[in-house]
């Protein structure tokens, strides 16, 4: 899994650090076009289920359908997939970042109940 999403990252970030401008026009251009590059998300999406299915053959993600872990997978993956995020934050994303983001997702993505679930309210920090 880290390798899906780094190899996708490194291309990106040498994207735009060879030319931010430009980086951030393929961004509009995409934003524009979206009909046309959902296409390539949906692909993504479809690599990504390939994963997570040999990951649950393997014991991980237990209590969590293929379509629940890629929903949680991808959100906690924004910042390395959602290339509008990318433009804003390029310079705090590192490969080492995102290697602890994946080894977080194996380490502890299951549909168990933690606490965090049941909380009532919330209070002022």
């Amino acid at each position: 899994m880290y390798e899906f999403f780094a190899r996708r990252f490194v291309i990106l970030r040498d994207s735009y650090k060879a030319d931010p401008v430009l980086f951030q026009m393929h961004c509009d251009l995409g934003n524009q076009h979206f009909e046309q590059v959902r296409s390539y998300v949906d692909l993504g999406d479809h690599y990504l289920c390939e994963i997570i299915a040999e990951a649950m053959a393997d014991g991980h993600f237990p209590g969590l359908s293929i379509d629940e872990a890629l929903s949680l997978i991808n959100q906690m993956i924004a910042a390395y997939v959602n290339i509008a995020l990318m433009a804003l934050i390029m310079d705090k994303l590192s490969e080492r970042k995102l290697a602890t983001i994946v080894d977080t997702i194996f380490d502890g993505l299951s549909a168990q109940a933690r606490g965090a679930d049941g909380v009532t309210g919330l209070r002022a920090a």
